[in-house]
């Protein structure tokens, strides 16, 4: 990585005690910065190889890609754009009625131009795959759904409708992992290990495990507990952290190798450790997700991302959730369990393994996109440009009161698909709604806004319209 991204993006104070190997992980949001989102755009688009991931989940993007899914057009605007690539996440939940699991993707039934279609759902009883019924959220990896007559795995269906969208380059984050199978392996022992001699190991451990997978379905928090040379997880017993972190692979298998997963479904254990989210993120930073095509030694010999002072930089995207929206919502990415949690990843894997480098993990806000209404509505643009010229001619500082001032007099002017981005808990629509496929605008003096001060904005309009 050159020094001219780090200088760009102003991170050298913040990477300075990775430099002096004073600490192994340095968190970086860059939504409560003062760096001009044209600015992160040319320097990304300068540096050879960087192709940011923009962790969205598995599920329906095909009115994603079409410009038309009303939130959800931040994707639109970054992949789309050229900006990142979706990384898929696939440890989510099919969404129940009339709540519950993944309402954003929708990942239990297909979305066509803004019509939702549920799909049969089967997972496993134990002797055959039965259908179920949505009272109750059911975890992707292992379910399968009826298409055409015939059971599919359920990430294959939307994996084969995600790489037929032309434009967008699609990657499950598991596939990564499971590249690396032996040493997530390894990894994942010495976390164990070292979690055991926290103060907190329960807490540590659920940092690495927190979830509990069945194969009929069913998903939730849980207590990894020692016990002598193993460990015991929902009621059942791994004989050792190896076989632990060798069953905490199958539910990425289930994922990359759908097919073989489903014909094991009789020999495979009763419970499956499901690994955290900031573990798979760690884990994809390390193995440099953010450099798609390049190899891991690159042409210097060096990982992609690898800075001269021996640290690694990771640009990641994120979404509502992890980036929020500040001054109002920090986002999960920024609260300081979230840092403490990665420190106690990043530690012993920088200790013990020569793959594993000191991170300083980038956040970039998508949701600052959300201000970049779509090309079918071209008042709307011309209306955000009045609120940018207006944001750049006050102190910094002040973004979220002058917008909070604007959204009082021209609220009603703004078209009610970009007022609707802003409801809280809204996903991919699936109203029944024609609407025209659609690319996102960049209004005049959007490039000029600092991070920080189109997050301020969103901000506003959130705490106006949510």
């Amino acid at each position: 990585m050159s020094g001219r991204l780090v200088r760009a993006l102003d991170l050298a104070a913040a990477a300075e005690p990775l430099t002096e190997r004073a600490g192994d992980f340095a968190p970086v949001h860059l939504g409560t910065r003062d760096v001009r989102v044209g600015t992160l755009l040319d320097a990304v688009h300068a540096e050879p190889g960087l192709l940011p991931p923009r962790s969205g989940h598995l599920g329906n993007w095909g009115d994603i890609a079409l410009g038309r899914s009303g939130p959800m057009d931040f994707n639109t605007a970054v992949c789309g754009g050229g900006h990142g690539f979706p990384l898929i996440y696939g440890f989510t939940q099919t969404e129940a009625d009339p709540s519950g699991g993944d309402g954003v993707y929708l990942p239990g039934s297909l979305v066509e131009r803004g019509r939702r279609r549920p799909l049969p759902l089967y997972t496993w009883d134990g002797r055959a795959f039965v259908r179920r019924d949505r009272s109750r959220p059911l975890f992707c990896p292992v379910v399968q759904a009826e298409v055409d007559g015939a059971l599919t795995p359920l990430v294959e269906v939307h994996w084969q409708r995600m790489r037929a969208l032309t434009g967008y380059r699609f990657e499950l984050e598991a596939t990564r992992l499971v590249a690396h199978a032996p040493l997530v392996t390894d990894m994942l022992c010495v976390l164990l290990a070292e979690a055991a001699r926290q103060d907190n190991p329960r807490r540590a451990y659920a940092e690495l495990i927190s979830h509990a997978a069945r194969l009929d379905g069913e998903v939730g928090r849980c207590e990894l507990l020692p016990d002598g040379t193993g460990y015991v997880l929902d009621g059942h017993r791994f004989a050792s952290a190896r076989a632990l972190a060798e069953a905490a692979l199958l539910p990425l298998r289930a994922l990359t190798e759908p097919h073989a997963f489903f014909s094991r479904a009789a020999s495979l254990p009763p419970v499956l450790p499901v690994m955290s989210h900031l573990l798979t993120t760690a884990l994809s930073a390390l193995f440099g997700a953010d450099y798609p095509d390049t190899e891991p030694g690159g042409a210097t010999g060096r990982p992609p991302g690898l800075t001269e002072h021996g640290f690694r930089v990771h640009l990641h995207w994120g979404a509502r959730a992890m980036a929020g929206c500040p001054p109002r919502r920090g986002g999960y990415f920024g609260r300081k369990s979230t840092a403490r949690a990665l420190r106690g990843i990043m530690g012993p894997l920088v200790r013990d393994f020569a793959e594993a480098h000191p991170l300083c993990l980038v956040l970039l806000p998508a949701p600052v996109f959300m201000l970049c209404p779509p090309d079918t509505s071209p008042g709307d643009a011309e209306r955000l440009r009045a609120l940018f010229k207006s944001v750049l001619s006050t102190p910094a500082e002040q973004a979220y009161d002058t917008a909070l001032d604007w959204l009082a007099e021209n609220r009603d002017s703004l078209s009610p698909y970009l007022l609707d981005r802003y409801r809280d808990g809204s996903g991919v629509p699936h109203d029944g709604s024609q609407r025209e496929p659609a690319t996102p605008v960049e209004p005049d003096g959007f490039r000029e806004l600092t991070l920080r001060q189109a997050s301020a904005l969103v901000a506003a309009f959130e705490e106006v319209l949510a």
